[in-house]
């Protein structure tokens, strides 16, 4: 049976609506305008908003890694629990790579306007729950104060995070979120930034911009650190630590691998929206809370 026969079908038994609701694509970009409020109610008002980078992955990955992580693990999951997923977001921290060749770099003040706009855009689009899934560990700080000035003035709509390409058990998650023998590195030191474990995953899904050829072009090795005290932090840390972007060794990236950790980061991905979708909790704390500033005294 084809595929317009069997939804032709589908569309004859169930009515078109149904029909309808099940040919919306979560993707913002994609979406006619007169969909879009359709997309939002089965939504639920969640809308994903995955934020990569665009910087050296080391000698085997494109520079986009982060990002095409980020969105691969993002789409498989609104597959499974549908969200509107807004398009590809590249504004991210990565001034301290940027001495890299192909790095795009922001200034601090723009990534945090640039965020604030987009979010408050979506909002203003009908999403109520907006959930920032970061592919990049150098947004970090960024997404920290930006949860933070939420804070600053009222509005009816909160904002969540979640690393979304965690591809580590953490203590305390559920079982069923175990790491599967398949997902983890062929052997010790292997992943890192530019290493084995996500160069997997675009083996997986994006096999045609990986070289895996060119995992020995350079050292995976970290440089030497900082003969600083413990707790001292500087900002050319990166430079003396990973001089050319690279940790680990790609060579062993497999497609068993790739896909057992997208599975093994999807599921977390999953339960977040799940759990935002039926949480009622934040937005009652957080309109008290707006309501308490307003008059702190009483």
């Amino acid at each position: 049976m084809t595929n317009c026969a069997f939804r032709f079908l589908v569309c004859f038994s169930f009515g078109t609506a149904v029909c309808s609701a099940q040919t919306l694509s979560p993707k913002w970009e994609e979406l006619t305008s007169p969909d879009f409020p359709k997309a939002i109610k089965q939504a639920d008002g969640v809308c994903l908003l995955p934020m990569g980078s665009i910087e050296k992955f080391g000698p085997s990955g494109p520079l986009g890694t982060n990002l095409l992580v980020d969105r691969i693990v993002t789409m498989e999951a609104v597959k499974q629990e549908y969200a509107v997923v807004f398009p590809e977001y590249i504004v991210a921290g990565t001034n301290d790579v940027s001495n890299l060749p192909g790095a795009v770099a922001y200034s601090a003040h723009l990534q945090y306007e640039m965020l604030d706009e987009t979010v408050s855009e979506m909002a203003r689009n009908g999403c109520r729950k907006i959930l920032i899934v970061n592919g990049h560990s150098g947004n970090g700080g960024l997404l920290s104060d930006f949860l933070n000035g939420q804070m600053e003035r009222p509005h009816d709509y909160v904002v969540y995070t979640v690393y979304g390409p965690e591809f580590r058990v953490v203590p305390g998650m559920p079982d069923a979120d175990k790491m599967s023998a398949a997902a983890k590195e062929s052997k010790p030191g292997v992943d890192g930034h530019g290493g084995e474990e996500r160069i997997a995953v675009l083996m997986a899904y994006r096999p045609e911009l990986v070289h895996l050829d060119r995992a020995h072009d350079e050292s995976g090795k970290a440089g030497k650190r900082l003969t600083l005290p413990q707790g001292v932090q500087v900002g050319i840390s990166r430079k003396a630590e990973l001089p050319t972007g690279y940790e680990g060794d790609a060579s062993g990236a497999t497609v068993t691998r790739g896909k057992a950790l997208v599975e093994f980061a999807t599921t977390r991905v999953v339960t977040a929206i799940r759990a935002i979708k039926a949480d009622d909790e934040s937005p009652r704390l957080q309109k008290e809370f707006f309501e308490e500033r307003q008059n702190p005294i009483k």
